[in-house]
């Protein structure tokens, strides 16, 4: 975690706690993909981790609320078999939070299933998932989801982040410290 000292130390002591916590589960627990990627890595994981923390902040998203991104953050591109676009990887990574869920080292919830399971596929697909199963009121949180995975493109290049694509404010708001932050950690 030393590669987000300096950013965590700006934080509140609450978001560092929430993160450390987080963080550790998946340095400890989570094996990643069955290939050396050099963009999907648990570092890209930990600043999905800070940015869906900072956003569940602005949001005044509750703790459950707040779970479910962290819980997204650590296992979302766990399971890559490459990295390109990879198409189901984040079916794949849903799964593997069910595998530990069943195995009793991490409560399951629908909501991350789904937010991993379609977060590698169009919005409109992940939406219709969500209402499928009774789960409309859980789509602002796919959306945060998307958009903190998203604003952490800065480290592929310069040009791999579209801010026209994002989908909240929260996330747009957070576009600079994320560019800045990629330069500091990379």
């Amino acid at each position: 975690m030393m590669f987000l000292d300096r950013a965590l130390s700006e934080e509140p002591k609450g978001l560092q706690e929430t993160f450390s916590m987080w963080y550790s589960f998946m340095e400890e627990k989570i094996e990643f993909g069955h290939f050396v990627s050099i963009l999907h890595t648990k570092s890209h994981c930990a600043r999905v981790l800070l940015y869906c923390l900072k956003i569940a902040r602005m949001a005044g998203l509750n703790d459950d609320e707040t779970t479910v991104l962290c819980k997204a953050s650590i296992f979302h591109d766990s399971r890559r078999h490459d990295d390109t676009r990879d198409v189901g990887h984040g079916a794949r990574a849903a799964e593997n939070f069910r595998r530990f869920s069943k195995k009793g080292l991490i409560p399951f919830d629908e909501r991350v299933y789904l937010i991993m399971a379609y977060h590698d596929r169009d919005d409109e697909l992940g939406k219709e998932k969500f209402r499928e199963k009774g789960l409309a009121a859980a789509i602002p949180l796919y959306d945060i989801f998307k958009d903190a995975d998203a604003i952490d493109r800065w480290r592929i290049s310069p040009t791999a982040l579209d801010v026209r694509y994002l989908r909240t404010d929260w996330g747009r708001s957070l576009v600079e410290y994320a560019r800045n932050l990629v330069r500091e950690t990379t």
